[in-house]
């Protein structure tokens, strides 16, 4: 990549590594200033909500407003945010000071996957992409290791406050990317830029459909990990740590692996590693099936992005990545609410086995919906 954008990805890093840290930071602070397991539940409901409803409103924001200065104002916004959580002890403050926070990651997300294109070439999209989500993914894998050393020393305020820092290092960084933006085509005269223009594509109407519907399967193995390890592996709480760090290493991995027309094959591992989660009679196989199961969620999270920066009209980004932002969110809080409910009924195994052959099915209707161009869903009841 060219020197001259570099501080994007430098931002990128840092404030993923903040992000991950404070994460854990906000759900300790809210469980010992209210004492009740429901209290960070409900922060951790706010941080979704603002996408849930209000993601194709900000997406058009970052397409009417410039996608930079949205970057920067949605860094700001989160660096308020998590600064006033040092200082507000009551439930109602805090909860919204944590959906203020879910506003700034709301519009952050439109628009970085908008500004991306501007930076760089169309050679250089895949790469690039692949470039952040690997960033983003080892941030959240350092972050919460970072937090555990700061909270030896210090208490959960202080890494809040890091987190803080680095939101405004982020948008300091940020600032360092103006007269680099390219400029992007304005829309025609008769092509107003709405919401309706993005969803009347069918391809387009595919891409984020898939995204909404694989989060929604994907989701349910945040439920399911708990229950696989501590019941059906008897691994206690390190299993749980080496599942999750599977992961995640694996998420890291494939995201460098991620381009554009690879969606395929990254939904095939995940169906394949939920299936050997579900299969896995000792946790070593369970482990590696989590780790292939990262590797193909990275490469497929980064070429269903790279495919709709190409596929949609530059204009149109923000409102695009706002909508996948909203499915996405929505996929995740239906993921938390059913995953439980099967996991409690059926258990981790069957539950990881129906996630699986979901998510295959997903597969087929999908790669056969984006060579006709009919919606997931109007191939699924044809």
């Amino acid at each position: 990549m060219h020197r001259k954008v570099r501080p994007f990805f430098v931002a990128q890093a840092q404030g993923a590594i903040g992000d991950g840290a404070g994460y854990v930071a906000l759900l300790l602070l809210a469980y010992d200033r209210l004492g009740s397991a429901w209290a960070a539940t409900a922060l951790t409901l706010a941080d979704f909500g603002p996408a849930m409803l209000l993601g194709p409103l900000l997406g058009a924001l970052v397409d009417r407003h410039g996608r930079l200065r949205s970057a920067i104002v949605s860094d700001l916004i989160r660096a308020v945010a998590f600064a006033g959580l040092l200082f507000v002890h009551n439930a109602a403050g805090m909860i919204a000071l944590a959906l203020l926070a879910g506003v700034g990651t709301a519009l952050f997300r439109p628009a970085i996957g908008a500004l991306l294109p501007t930076l760089t070439t169309k050679e250089q999209l895949g790469p690039a992409n692949a470039l952040v989500s690997m960033l983003r993914d080892g941030g959240q894998l350092l972050g919460p290791a970072l937090a555990a050393g700061l909270l030896l020393i210090a208490g959960p305020e202080t890494v809040l406050g890091f987190n803080a820092v680095t939101f405004v290092l982020s948008a300091l960084l940020l600032t360092r990317l103006r007269g680099h933006v390219r400029p992007v085509a304005p829309a025609s005269a008769d092509e107003p830029p709405r919401v309706r223009l993005v969803l009347a594509d069918a391809r387009t109407r595919v891409l984020m459909i898939t995204s909404g519907v694989v989060t929604l399967a994907g989701g349910t193995l945040n439920v399911s990990e708990l229950a696989l390890s501590q019941h059906d592996l008897q691994a206690g709480g390190t299993g749980l740590a080496l599942l999750i760090g599977a992961m995640g290493v694996g998420l890291t991995v494939g995201s460098g692996l991620g381009g554009e027309s690879r969606d395929l094959l990254g939904l095939v591992l995940v169906t394949a590693g939920m299936i050997g989660a579900a299969l896995a009679p000792v946790l070593a196989l369970a482990v590696a099936a989590f780790a292939v199961l990262g590797v193909g969620n990275g490469i497929f999270i980064v070429s269903n992005r790279v495919m709709l920066q190409r596929h949609v009209a530059e204009h149109l980004h923000g409102r695009a990545f706002g909508l996948v932002s909203a499915f996405d969110s929505w996929g995740i809080c239906a993921a938390v609410v059913l995953g439980g409910a099967l996991v409690a009924t059926t258990g981790a195994r069957p539950t990881l086995a129906l996630a699986g052959g979901a998510m295959a099915l997903i597969a087929l209707i999908s790669r056969r919906a984006l060579k006709t161009g009919a919606t997931p869903l109007a191939l699924a009841t044809a």
